[in-house]
């Protein structure tokens, strides 16, 4: 008997009963599927849903330091790391993605902007008329790049350049940074459960200035450190080379003993280079506002320095820092002079990769990169050769069994 035969037997009533029933078993069933779906099964997805049972404290030092470990990561704990590169400099693309790849690194790339091509409309208000096509194209690469953040839904980014050396502890370095930075004593304010969950360095700052060229302190807040033992910090003879560091060093109390030693975070004041940093959401909005809707003068990295010393936004300074410029001598070094600027030198070719340098480092990631990948595959066999020789002379000489 079919189902509508049932329900024609059943009478007016039961006829309009039973497929009632029938609709609420459907949907009972069809939200037993959805919540079973949504459960979370899991021992802590997030440590931000751990919280709401409070398993997890938040202040441990056994969570600070797993917090602390994300550093570790392929984007060293910031939500993504992208590096600002002119379409036509596949020279140090390919570099970039060496370097990245020989450290576990995840790179994007943001390209390069030509300042000479940008439309005459969009140009910010209070361009100095000195400014340079390439100093506004590099400005305008770097908007891309605060912007890039604001269109994810990412907390943080960390933004390089791509003439970029480090210390081959870097990771350990940022981890290191990641625990002080959990436990900060010149912060403002006290840290968010969000912070405290998610965050390995915080999110009380716009800017994370982590490859500073030069740097120097608010001469009216030189009390407000925070200093850590380092071993990768560069040697006092290294730092002495980079006067204004070295000074700086020694105005937050650092002493010719403690310099070789310790590292450094305090507020971002004056800095110069934008070789490495890090911003948060709050920062990409600050810098868009400071830097493009009110106006931009005349260099990305002076701009911004402009910004710290008048409280615009708000940044730390690493120093040393983590993060250098790679020179290797000759118009190769930079992008931000036009072609025909007597400062760039007569020639192209410079002293070549094998023969750059780095400042404010300890040991340098690139040169360590070349030793780890030589190769002298024939010495390779011809050892295994001599081997296998060796021990057929060595089986010939055996005397023979009866």
């Amino acid at each position: 008997m079919t189902v509508q035969a049932i329900i024609s037997n059943m009478g007016p009533p039961r006829a309009i009963l039973l497929p009632a029933l029938l609709l609420m078993l459907i949907i009972s069933f069809v939200f037993f599927l959805q919540s079973f779906n949504s459960a979370d099964f899991s021992s802590s997805t997030t440590v931000v849903s751990a919280t709401k049972n409070d398993t997890v404290d938040l202040k441990s030092a056994t969570h600070q330091e797993s917090l602390a470990k994300h550093a570790l990561n392929s984007s060293l704990g910031f939500g993504e790391i992208v590096y600002i590169s002119m379409p036509d400099r596949t020279d140090r693309q390919d570099a970039m993605t060496l370097l990245a790849s020989s450290f576990g690194i995840k790179l994007k790339l943001i390209p390069g902007v030509r300042g000479s091509e940008m439309s005459p409309k969009a140009m910010p208000d209070g361009l100095y008329r000195k400014t340079r096509p390439s100093e506004l194209g590099c400005w305008r690469a770097h908007v891309n790049a605060w912007r890039h953040l604001l269109d994810s839904d990412m907390d943080t980014l960390l933004i390089f350049e791509d003439d970029l050396d480090w210390n081959t502890n870097l990771k350990k370095t940022m981890e290191t940074l990641s625990l002080q930075m959990q436990n900060s004593k010149i912060r403002l304010s006290e840290p968010s459960d969000y912070e405290r969950a998610n965050a390995p360095y915080g999110l009380d700052w716009d800017v994370l200035d982590i490859g500073s060229c030069k740097d120097s302190g608010h001469p009216d807040f030189k009390d407000i450190s925070q200093i850590w033992d380092d071993p990768d910090v560069p040697d006092i003879g290294v730092t002495k080379q980079n006067q204004l560091m070295y000074d700086s060093l020694h105005n937050f109390g650092l002493t010719d003993a403690d310099i070789g030693k310790k590292r450094l975070l305090a507020p971002a004041y004056l800095t110069v280079c934008t070789s490495a940093y890090a911003i948060t959401r709050q920062g990409a909005e600050r810098l868009l506002m400071a830097m493009s809707y009110i106006g931009f003068r005349n260099a990305v990295d002076t701009d911004m320095s402009r910004a710290f010393r008048e409280g615009r936004v708000r940044g730390y300074m690493l120093t040393p820092p983590a993060i250098s410029q790679f020179r290797i001598g000759g118009s190769k070094d930079t992008d931000n002079r036009d072609p025909g600027d007597p400062r760039l030198g007569s020639t192209i070719n410079g002293h070549g990769n094998l023969h750059g340098f780095s400042a404010n480092l300890r040991g340098s990631a690139r040169k360590w990169m070349v030793d780890n990948m030589k190769l002298n595959n024939w010495e390779d066999y011809k050892r295994i050769k001599q081997e296998k020789l060796a021990e057929v002379a060595e089986e010939s000489s055996l005397p023979a069994r009866g």
